[in-house]
């Protein structure tokens, strides 16, 4: 982070002292002035004073930083000008004690800001849903500063000038967090109540209501900035901050840019590192070009001044903010790292550009715990950047703290010009029709070729799963995980193995494991985490669907589909269950002057179904799964106007959610044999399940132990019981009769988006980069 020197106005380091002024602490002790993220407003757009941010972060949160950026442009009013300060490596600060590296600063805001008109302070975390305009234009009712309460401060909106009085910049670098926040609450009148709405903690947030999501639990925080100190779980919200990454992936987006350069990107770019030798450039990088091609290489940042042919060009690091340079075959970097790491995004993005074919980077690894800190973080920088090129090659060299290199190598566009053909898919097919409807389907969507394997379970080493071998298994559940792995042993390394659900084997021993909130696996590096199973859509053509809602013309609309399942572990559906739901299901559309479109299930016992629509007081069609009438499950899907399903079935409700219509959701209760009673009362004291709610009302922290069992989690030892509660939750749907008032949490492009992740993540198995 670079720093400006009240004096001079030039960049200064950040443990650079700058000299005092009016805005200084009492103690007279320097106050640095951070050069901020400008949105600008549009032009002829009224005179307005800026809407001021200060954000509190680090390195290890780049992923969060970034995002939070994209939210805010996304909300924001384009009218008006915002102007965003990056709180990170403030010099002058005592950090014992801080649980992030940030802890202190906003109370340095005062200060920071002049002293003078209003501020908002956010932690990195967040994420806007709403302009904060509207938080930063309204009435503060004569208090100084608005918070939740005076200890939690993670959201503030303040009077600079009156709270200069008891926060100074010299106070927040040496007093602790504790006794700044009781100086403040001591002076009557100068806190005031935020509105919630600002400032939902986690299972707080309120889909349509909230206007900023505060990942606050630690060990939940979707983009898993420090998996050294915690075993991540799934958040129920993480679609929310997974997906707008995704749209910033696509867009290319970054906080800083060719036209925007960060403030230290000029005095960096003068202090060029010593050179490389031409002769580290891999011999194989462009060596199909044909001899006398003009603009066959260009070398950028610091590359030995020799041997360079004449079709070589050069550009410093400065010249690559021009919009008019020549594309060349190969684009060859050195020294990035030495540059701010807010800019290697964007100098990344330009090397993709302006190269034809392969882009090279020679590097050695950044500022510890930032996006440039260690070979991963560089590996998984250059391959997000890849992705808006897809036909461009690439090569990372990078050389660790010890000296070693670390090569991978990205070239799938040329390999498969020369295999001339599209990778091998196996899909395993198990007992179990819904996991088979799921890697199915994913086949499916990657349109990839793909065959149909479905060995006896005693024998995988019959015709069906005999050499040539695959480049991709697809596999689900334990049954067939197992084979997989076998599979790829036997293969020699060829193959890549994709698992879906949980494996109930240990999770390293997959190249990729999909897996949703029920399982309750620790995300590790290999696993991608989805809000629901990846099921999509099946469509009825139209003369088929024209006929079913003939059927249901005499039917009084709204029609409510009720999608019944069954028993499965843990969950029943008894006689008496099913009378309930039924007599909650009829009122709740009863109330709604409508009707009941009832499908059962393969899981469907027939008691619950007699005693089910024996309790249906209203307009009813029904079907009883086995009955050998049609099934009419897909033209429910298509014309039901809202929906009821039973909770334990996660495939029917993704389904119903992907329509966008309202869904209810109906739990089934929970009925545990012996063995599961004893584990889930272990769980439970142990704290890994239903532990008590912090203190503001939020999950509270992993602990050690909770890390220990992850572990033993991750490695196979222990199975956890299937928590279908947990996908309701990252649905966002509601129970009866609530559910049927409003749509899904989750839109039907997030769920899309969450699709979408899990192909990118299977298809860079086969065209990503590879280690060498």
């Amino acid at each position: 982070m670079t720093f400006v020197s009240r004096s001079t106005g030039e960049p200064a380091e950040p443990v650079a002292a700058t000299k005092p002024d009016a805005t200084a602490g009492a103690s007279g002790q320097d106050v640095p002035v951070i050069v901020p993220v400008v949105f600008e407003a549009a032009p002829g757009a009224p005179a307005r004073p800026p809407v001021r941010l200060f954000l509190g972060t680090e390195p290890a949160q780049h992923r969060a930083e970034r995002i939070f950026f994209y939210a805010l442009e996304r909300v924001r009013d384009p009218l008006r000008r915002y102007e965003v300060y990056r709180m990170t490596g403030l010099p002058g600060f005592r950090q014992e004690g801080w649980r992030t590296g940030f802890t202190n600063y906003r109370f340095a805001i005062p200060d920071l800001a002049g002293r003078h008109g209003r501020a908002i302070y956010n932690d990195v975390d967040q994420l806007y849903t709403a302009d904060p305009a509207l938080l930063f234009d309204q009435s503060m009712d004569g208090h100084a500063y608005l918070a939740l309460s005076t200890q939690d401060t993670a959201v503030m909106l303040m009077d600079c000038e009156r709270m200069a009085r008891c926060w100074t910049f010299a106070k927040a670098c040496r007093e602790s967090k504790k006794a700044l926040h009781a100086e403040a609450a001591a002076e009557p009148g100068l806190w005031g109540a935020l509105d919630p709405l600002w400032h939902a903690r986690d299972l707080e947030y309120r889909h349509g209501q909230s206007r900023l999501l505060h990942y606050t639990t630690l060990h939940l925080q979707p983009w898993r900035p420090t998996p050294e100190q915690y075993s991540y779980h799934i958040h129920p919200y993480a679609e929310y901050f997974l997906g707008l990454e995704q749209a910033a992936d696509a867009a290319g987006y970054a906080i800083y840019t060719a036209a925007r350069p960060s403030p230290g990107f000029a005095a960096a770019c003068r202090q060029p590192g010593p050179p490389a030798s031409l002769t580290a450039l891999p011999a194989e990088l462009g060596a199909d070009r044909e001899a006398g091609t003009t603009n066959r290489l260009a070398l950028v940042g610091s590359w030995d001044a020799g041997r360079a042919e004449d079709s070589t060009v050069r550009w410093s690091f400065d010249q690559l903010r021009r919009d008019d340079l020549p594309v060349c075959e190969t684009v060859a970097a050195h020294g990035l790292e030495r540059l701010p790491v807010e800019d290697i995004p964007w100098l990344l993005a330009r090397l993709f550009e302006q190269a034809g074919k392969w882009v090279y980077v020679k590097a050695a690894l950044g500022p510890p715990m930032s996006q440039l800190g260690s070979v991963s973080e560089w590996r998984l920088l250059l391959r997000r950047i890849a992705l808006r090129y897809p036909q461009r090659c690439w090569q990372l060299d990078c050389t660790d703290a010890e000296g070693r290199v670390h090569r991978f190598r990205a070239d799938f566009p040329l390999r498969s010009a020369e295999q001339n053909g599209q990778p091998r898919v196996w899909v395993l097919l198990g007992q179990h029709a819904g996991d088979n409807a799921q890697i199915t389907a994913i086949a499916e969507a990657l349109g990839w070729p793909y065959e149909l394997k479905q060995p006896a379970a005693d024998e995988d080493s019959q015709a069906a799963v005999a050499p040539p071998w695959p480049d991709l298994v697809i596999s689900a559940g334990r049954r067939t995980a197992p084979l997989a792995r076998r599979i790829c042993q036997r293969s020699g390394g060829h193959t890549r193995s994709v698992v879906v659900g949980r494996p109930r084997a240990p999770l390293g021993d997959f190249d990729l494991v999909l897996t949703t909130p029920q399982y309750g696996l620790p995300l590790r590096g290999n696993v991608v985490d989805m809000p629901a199973p990846f099921t999509t859509e099946r469509p009825l053509d139209d003369a088929a669907l024209e006929a079913w809602r003939q059927r249901f013309a005499e039917l009084p609309r709204p029609w409510v589909a009720l999608l019944v399942g069954g028993d499965s572990t843990p969950y029943r559906l008894d006689a008496a269950v099913a009378a309930e739901l039924g007599r909650q299901a009829s009122a709740a559309v009863a109330a709604r002057g409508g009707s009941l479109l009832v499908s059962t299930s393969p899981r469907t016992p027939a008691a619950a179904s007699q005693a089910l629509l024996a309790a249906v007081e209203t307009p009813v069609f029904s079907y009883r799964f086995g009955s050998g009438d049609e099934n009419p499950y897909r033209a429910l899907l298509a014309l039901a106007d809202a929906f009821v399903v039973t909770g334990e079935s996660v495939s029917m409700l993704t389904e119903a959610c992907m329509t966008g219509r309202p869904v209810a959701v109906f739990p089934l209760p929970v009925r545990r044999h012996m063995k599961a009673r004893l584990h889930h009362a272990l769980e439970r004291r142990l704290g890994i399940i239903d532990r008590a709610a912090g203190s503001r009302g939020t999950p509270r922290q992993q602990d050690r132990v909770g890390r220990i069992y992850d572990g033993l989690v991750a490695a196979g030892r222990i199975k956890r019981e299937r928590r279908t509660e947990e996908v309701h939750l990252a649905l966002g749907v509601a129970p009866l009769p609530e559910g049927l008032e409003q749509p899904p949490g989750l839109s039907p492009a997030q769920l899309a988006q969450a699709r979408a992740r899990a192909l990118t993540a299977i298809r860079e198995l086969i065209e990503g980069e590879r280690p060498l």
